[in-house]
């Protein structure tokens, strides 16, 4: 409790400093032997490590607690009772406050100790607020379940144990018997017992089986009315069964029709109804062997006209008359075989964009980069016979491109021999013009130094003969054989 109401003036040496009340907690300082609240000092210290009161260094560490005689004339000031506002005139010790609040105060707020009841009362009144609680439970007179006051008068129009009377026979008994009462009553009107199979009549209980069951149409073929109840409950049963498997069965159709248009829009072009295909003729040659009875292609020849007739060899739909190509667009059309093969081949550059040369050796060289022809792809057939076609395309390119490596071989081959003999030819021109050169300076040295002599003069002396004449020196010429290497 933070706050006190004292009956007398507290002496100021039981005052602490920092809130001007008597001591709560008191607490000393080592150091300076100040006393303090606990919790005031604390705070201080938060802010600033120094004693309050001399302005000297002081930490948590040294506190201490007070001495025990302060301790007791603090905690024996006297008091009044926090709830004087409520009506509350008794004092006490500081140190016995707290006891009295919590046994004996009779003006302390209370919560309600009944369940569902949030108010709080003083505690001299909860025996008045429990009686007038509305969330109380009081017991029924009748049946004995506890119900609360403001429930009272429902309670009454449902209580089993209240008497009430039969509108048909005038009995009376409790309403917890009404439902037995109802199937037993003789006064009470009912339908008959085949209404459920079409019979119209109504009339009191007792009247049912003395006179209307005798003269009842629907009695005589009661047994027909059940085995057919029977039929028609198991005629339900599979019914739903049925519809089950029917809802499962749409479900795989729909899926299956989501897969087959996904199947057709991957198969594109080849994808042809049922019943446009011709029949396919067994084949009892493979690929391959038809290829060797073709041949292999000549050095000369191009892989696009090669593998351009791929419809002849495999494809047994080259003469079906189809739809125009749908992919025809994506791909080249075919050389003209009847074309020299230069002809063709400069048609072929010409066709994919670039520009061909050729060099004094009558050699043609592409000045750009040619896009790689690609055979076409007859879409008469099915997919199996385009690939079947593709397959050959593939194998027969690849011995054409086995016979060009073969060719660029031999090509590379002469090249490099030439280029080596005119590598030969270069040094030995480049030996000549150095020994020359060598001459000159060594003519040009003499004359500077005038090692030598005028000629009208004679032999300079020293000299034993003529000097010697610098001429120019002539090379050996190689020899140009195709072997011949640096």
């Amino acid at each position: 409790m933070s706050s006190y109401n004292y009956i007398d003036t507290p002496n100021s040496n039981l005052v602490c400093c920092i809130c001007h009340a008597p001591f709560i907690d008191p607490t000393s300082t080592r150091t300076c032997s100040h006393t303090f609240c606990h919790e005031c000092i604390d705070r201080a210290l938060e802010h600033v490590a120094q004693c309050p009161v001399d302005r000297s260094p002081l930490t948590l560490n040294d506190l201490i607690p007070a001495n025990p005689i302060v301790r007791h004339l603090v905690d024996e000031l006297v008091v009044k009772c926090p709830q004087g506002s409520e009506g509350c005139t008794h004092t006490c010790q500081r140190q016995l406050l707290a006891s009295h609040i919590k046994e004996s105060c009779q003006y302390v707020h209370v919560p309600c100790s009944e369940d569902g009841c949030d108010q709080l009362v003083l505690k001299k009144d909860v025996g008045k607020h429990a009686h007038d609680c509305a969330s109380r439970l009081t017991e029924c007179e009748g049946c004995g379940s506890k119900v609360k006051p403001t429930d009272a008068e429902a309670h009454q129009s449902d209580c089993p144990a209240k008497t009430v009377i039969c509108s048909f026979c005038s009995d009376g008994f409790p309403r917890s018997d009404l439902a037995t009462h109802n199937s037993t009553c003789p006064d009470i009107v009912i339908p008959c017992t085949h209404v459920d199979n079409g019979c119209p009549w109504t009339g009191p209980r007792y009247t049912l089986s003395d006179s209307h069951i005798s003269s009842c149409p629907y009695e005589s073929i009661k047994g027909f009315f059940a085995t057919n109840s029977s039929r028609m409950s198991t005629l339900t049963d599979e019914n739903k069964i049925l519809k089950c498997k029917v809802e499962a069965l749409e479900g795989i159709i729909q899926t299956m029709r989501r897969e087959m248009q996904s199947v057709q829009s991957a198969l594109g072009p080849w994808y042809r109804p049922e019943g446009s295909y011709p029949s396919l003729p067994r084949q009892t040659s493979s690929p391959e062997s038809a290829l060797q009875s073709r041949g292999r292609p000549t050095s000369l020849e191009s892989p696009l006209t090669t593998t351009g007739t791929y419809a002849q060899l495999g494809s047994p739909y080259a003469s079906t008359s189809t739809t125009p190509d749908a992919l025809a667009a994506y791909f080249p059309p075919e050389a003209n075989e009847n074309l020299p093969w230069l002809e063709r081949r400069l048609n072929h550059t010409s066709l994919y964009g670039g520009t061909s040369s050729m060099d004094v050796n009558g050699r043609l060289y592409n000045e750009s980069t040619s896009h790689t022809p690609v055979a076409p792809i007859n879409l008469s057939t099915t997919l199996e016979g385009s690939l079947a076609g593709l397959r050959e395309s593939i194998v027969t390119l690849s011995a054409s491109v086995d016979s060009l490596a073969r060719r660029h071989d031999i090509e590379l081959r002469n090249e490099t021999l030439r280029s080596n003999e005119e590598i030969s030819r270069l040094n030995y021109t480049m030996h000549g013009l150095r020994m020359q050169v060598h001459n000159i300076m060594m003519d040009r040295n003499a004359q500077v130094t005038g090692r030598i002599s005028d000629p009208s003069q004679g032999w300079s002396e020293g000299e034993t003969g003529p000097p010697m004449q610098y001429g120019f020196f002539t090379p050996r010429p190689p020899s140009f054989s195709p072997a011949t290497k640096l």
